[in-house]
Formats: structure tokens, C-alpha cells, sequence
């Protein structure tokens, strides 16, 4: 199993079917717009399309920053309503980036330093950087 897709979600609006809604708010404790990540794997396609290969890498990039190419912007600031830092999440499928994401998951914490249990692998960025609230990071496998 493989991640092919990432999107946000806002409020209580609802994942696309065969998608799975990481049901953590990325501005916990921060205050701001309810956000959620949602992903889609290739185990929940009834077909395999080889337009949606796996991701291998997600960044997070500030307010006007463009993203690397091969890399494709979500346009949705992940601290919307919450002040702090404009973060916006990009992803690219190249396999020069990495291997595949298998699962993604956000841990809530209140440890700037956290470490997930392994397997999981933490990307660096807080995505409430600046905005107080919660220390949130988006996991991977």
C-alpha cells in the first residue's frame, strides 16, 4: 500500500470516498479554521492508474514560496485563522525524492522534540509554527 494523494479538508467537510481523513486538527489548541489532512492509497482504487504513482516526499513551504519542481502546492495555509507562520504542504511522486509514503498519520503534542514509535518518521516542520497551541507534525511510513 502506497499514499497517491493528499488533500486538506475544512471543518466538517468530508473525505472523498476510499480516502482516509486524519481526524487531527492541524491547529489544535491554536484557535483558527478546523483543518485536516486526507489521504488516498492505491489499495482503496478499484483500478490501478499509473497517473497517481506514490508520493515519495512532502515539504512545507512559506506564504509566496513556489515549490521545487516536480512538486505540486496544496493552496490551503495549514495556520489559516491561527496567525503564526503561512505554511502551505507540497508533494512530488519522483522517485528521485524518495521511496514510497506507505501511511500517514499527525501527532498532537505538546513536546517540541517529540519522536514517534518507529516505524513512523516525523517530517521536521511544526505546522502550527508561530501560532502557538500544540506542537503538530505530520507523520510518515
Amino acid at each position: 500500500m502506497a499514499v497517491i494523494n493528499l488533500m486538506v479538508l475544512e471543518g466538517d467537510e468530508q473525505e472523498p470516498e476510499g480516502w482516509t481523513k486524519i481526524n487531527k486538527d492541524l491547529n489544535a489548541g491554536a484557535g483558527g479554521e478546523y483543518l485536516y489532512f486526507a489521504y488516498e492509497t492505491d489499495s482503496n482504487r478499484a483500478a490501478p492508474n499509473t497517473a497517481f504513482g506514490p508520493l515519495t516526499d512532502i515539504i512545507f513551504l512559506s506564504k509566496g514560496e513556489d515549490p521545487p519542481h516536480g512538486y505540486r502546492k496544496l493552496n490551503k495555509d495549514l495556520n489559516a485563522g491561527a496567525g503564526g507562520e503561512f505554511i502551505y504542504a507540497a508533494y512530488t511522486r519522483s522517485t528521485e525524492q524518495g521511496s514510497p509514503v506507505n501511511s500517514l498519520d499527525v501527532a498532537l503534542t505538546d513536546n517540541r522534540d517529540y519522536q514517534p514509535p518507529k516505524p513512523w518518521e516525523r517530517y521536521d516542520k511544526d505546522l502550527n509554527a508561530g501560532a502557538g497551541g500544540k506542537y503538530v507534525y505530520l507523520l510518515h511510513i
